[in-house]
């Protein structure tokens, strides 16, 4: 099923098997964007397109354009953060080798899960159109962590060096920016079967294709490299504030280029480099504002991190509410069909993050107190929906 033009969520490795004291801020920024994440996708699908074109909406959608990278950065800053000294246990196969394979994978499954045109492979082969089917191979946000984490995992087990490491991924991560005009003009399709040329570009109507969105997570980790060296560094405040700066003059900067190229009718702004550099210094910025607070206020984020924590859960269970059939065949999008107002839009959101924060809080709490039936729960409801899809 397709679910339009989509803001995405983190569902990177639990930055909480490191000190979470040192990257706590981390979900707290997580939390950040899911909420901004929910308003983008309520506004898609109720906001009348009349208030789309008031001034203050530019300034939203604006923000709005953040979500995405935002989340993709914290899949790898976190996931270096949770794997970075642990080589000899992932090359020896150990249970962190498998626990952190499978929840790549539930990444990935859970990315196509959500694009399936019928929850039953029986109806798959017989009723699904090539349209759908298009959009079910269509590379999302998931698949792009997902792969992404992949790629860093086993470039971890292979290089044994951690400078090495850290000097790849800054290298694929740059690379991966300066080359995405060119990749973008090649039809993939035309050497690779279309469920992998579609990580390649958007000609195959990719979301979050490889090209330039593994930029971030690549970039992300490689800055979580940085600032997990700089925890052990008696100068690393000053250091940090500093990249800090300098990531807010450079941000500032690609804003007022961007607006004067975009004037450009050749100019394209998807596959620009200072497009995402600029986007990548206000997500560094965004970052350090967090700690910042945190270490001002004295605060590890309480209840409020939970919703960033438990993304993946509420990133699916937000989009089914809004995009699935299930009231009487006919989905919330379609059946308010952009007509509400804007205090009738700001309620509809209210209500929804509120219903996520409290599943967050729930699960979370589940399985901090109850590991076992959270993890019995979780194993049932994925052979349930195995056995379904399967048999029906």
């Amino acid at each position: 099923m397709h679910y339009g033009n989509r803001a995405p969520v983190d569902f990177c490795i639990n930055a909480h098997t490191m000190n979470s004291k040192r990257i706590v801020h981390i979900d707290y920024l997580k939390t950040w964007a899911v909420i901004v994440m929910i308003e983008v996708h309520v506004v898609n699908c109720f906001l009348n397109p009349s208030f789309k074109t008031a001034w203050w909406f530019h300034i939203v959608n604006f923000i709005n354009g953040l979500v995405a990278p935002v989340f993709i950065f914290t899949a790898g800053f976190s996931f270096v953060f949770s794997v970075m000294k642990k080589r000899e246990e992932l090359i020896s196969l150990s249970d962190l080798f498998f626990r952190r394979t499978g929840r790549i994978l539930l990444i990935v499954l859970v990315g196509y899960l959500i694009h399936i045109p019928y929850f039953s492979l029986k109806n798959i082969i017989i009723y699904a159109s090539p349209a759908e089917l298009k959009s079910f191979y269509s590379a999302d946000v998931l698949q792009c962590i997902g792969s992404g984490l992949l790629v860093l995992l086993f470039l971890r087990m292979a290089i044994p060096s951690d400078t090495l490491y850290h000097r790849i991924i800054t290298g694929i991560g740059l690379l991966i920016v300066f080359i995405t005009p060119y990749i973008w003009e090649i039809d993939f399709n035309q050497w690779f079967p279309l469920p992998i040329a579609t990580y390649f570009n958007e000609m195959h109507g990719s979301l979050f294709p490889v090209f330039p969105w593994h930029g971030f997570l690549f970039l992300g980790a490689s800055y979580g490299v940085f600032q997990l060296h700089h925890n052990t560094n008696i100068h690393a405040d000053k250091s940090l504030n500093t990249f800090a700066a300098i990531s807010f003059i450079i941000s500032i900067a690609g804003i007022i280029s961007m607006h004067f190229l975009s004037q450009n009718p050749a100019y394209t702004i998807k596959t620009s480099a200072i497009f995402f550099i600029t986007r990548y210094a206000l997500v560094i910025v965004l970052l350090h504002c967090c700690q910042w607070y945190l270490h001002i206020k004295n605060n590890q984020g309480g209840l409020f991190i939970n919703i960033g924590k438990e993304s993946l859960l509420v990133y699916w269970l937000h989009l089914q509410i809004l995009y699935r059939h299930i009231f009487n065949g006919k989905s919330l999008e379609r059946i308010v069909a952009q007509k509400f107002s804007f205090a009738e839009c700001l309620t509809a959101f209210l209500l929804l993050a509120a219903l996520m924060f409290a599943v967050a809080i729930m699960w979370n709490t589940l399985k901090q107190h109850f590991p076992d039936i959270s993890r019995k729960i979780f194993i049932g409801t994925i052979l349930i929906g195995l056995i379904k899809f399967l048999s029906f």
